[in-house]
C-alpha cells in the first residue's frame, strides 16, 4: 500500500523531521492536519462531492467527513475489499478520533489503471490529491483526466511533497545521510547503501528492502517547475501557489540540477478548469 507522507505546515526553519513518522502522527496527520489544511487554502467544501486520487488507507478521507463533504471516492491502483474501509474506520474510532457514523454511505473505493479515471465526465465538485503525484507514472494524462471528471465550476488541489531534485525527493533520507545522494548515486550504489542500513535494523528489513526501495525505483522524477507547466498544458489555471521548502545546504547538489528545483520541496496549486 502506498503511503501518503505527513503534512507539515511550511515554511521552516531548521532540518526537516523524520520522513515517516510513526503510526501516532501519521494517524492524526491525517485525519487532522490534512483536512484542516486543504479548507485552509481552498476553501469551504460543505456538499462537495470530492474524489481523492492516490487515496493510499483513505484516512485523510474519513478525515473530510465531519467537515461536511457530501461524499468521497477514493482512488488508487491497488485493489482493495470492503473490508478495508471497515478497517480503516476501526482504526480511527480506536485511536479516538471521530468517525462519522453515516461513513458507509459516503465513502467509497475505486481501483484504477494510474492512466484514465474510471467516471463520467464532470462527475466531481472537488478533485484533491495530497503526496501522491511524485509516483504518477504519466502525469500529462492523469491531470487531463482530472480536468475531464472536474465539473466546469469545480476545484482541484494538489498536493506534493517531496519533488525528486529537492534533498528529499528520494524518500529515504531515513536510512541514507548522503546530501542529495539521489541525484549522484547510480540505483546499485543506492540499494546498498540501504542494505547497509537494514543490517543494523533487521526488523524494518521488508519495509525499507520491498515497499520503500519499490518506492523510490518507481517515482517519477518530476521537479515543481515540470509538474507547473504539465498543469498549465492540461488546461487548469492555477488559481493558488504555495512554495514548501526549508533552511537546507545546497552544496552537494549536482551541477546539472537548478539549484531552483533542489530548493523547492513541495508544492500546493489550487487549480480551476
Amino acid at each position: 500500500m502506498r503511503l501518503l507522507w505527513r503534512p507539515r505546515r511550511e515554511p521552516q526553519t531548521g532540518p526537516p523531521p523524520r520522513f515517516v513518522p510513526d503510526a501516532n502522527e501519521w494517524l492524526r496527520s491525517h485525519l487532522t492536519d490534512v483536512p484542516q489544511q486543504t479548507v485552509e487554502f481552498c476553501g469551504d467544501l460543505r456538499g462537495a462531492s470530492m474524489l481523492n486520487v492516490g487515496c493510499g488507507e483513505m484516512l485523510a478521507d474519513f478525515g473530510f467527513l465531519p467537515r461536511g463533504v457530501r461524499r468521497v471516492v477514493g482512488l488508487d491502483v491497488t485493489h482493495q475489499e470492503w473490508k478495508h474501509l471497515e478497517d480503516t474506520a476501526a482504526r480511527v474510532a480506536s485511536a479516538g478520533y471521530q468517525v462519522a457514523p453515516d461513513w458507509c454511505g459516503r465513502l467509497a473505493y475505486c481501483r484504477y489503471n494510474g492512466r484514465e479515471i474510471p467516471f463520467r465526465s464532470a462527475s466531481f465538485d472537488f478533485v484533491f490529491s495530497w503526496s501522491a503525484f511524485e509516483h504518477v507514472g504519466d502525469v500529462a494524462c492523469v491531470l487531463a483526466e482530472i480536468r475531464r471528471v472536474v465539473k466546469p465550476e469545480g476545484r482541484v488541489f494538489i498536493q506534493v511533497y517531496p519533488w525528486f531534485p529537492s534533498s528529499l525527493g528520494s524518500h529515504l533520507t531515513d536510512y541514507i545521510a548522503e546530501p542529495f545522494f539521489h541525484l549522484r548515486r547510480p540505483p546499485e550504489r543506492v540499494r546498498g547503501q540501504l542494505e547497509r542500513w537494514v543490517e543494523a535494523h533487521p526488523e524494518d528489513r521488508k519495509f525499507v528492502l520491498s515497499h520503500m526501495w519499490q518506492e523510490y525505483r518507481t517515482l517519477n522524477r518530476y521537479s515543481a517547475a515540470q509538474f507547473l507547466e504539465a498543469v498549465r498544458q492540461a488546461g487548469f489555471r492555477v488559481t493558488r501557489c504555495r512554495l514548501i521548502s526549508h533552511d537546507q545546504d545546497l552544496t552537494a547538489v549536482p551541477e546539472n540540477v537548478r539549484l531552483v528545483d533542489a530548493m523547492v520541496t513541495g508544492t500546493m496549486v489550487l487549480l480551476r478548469p
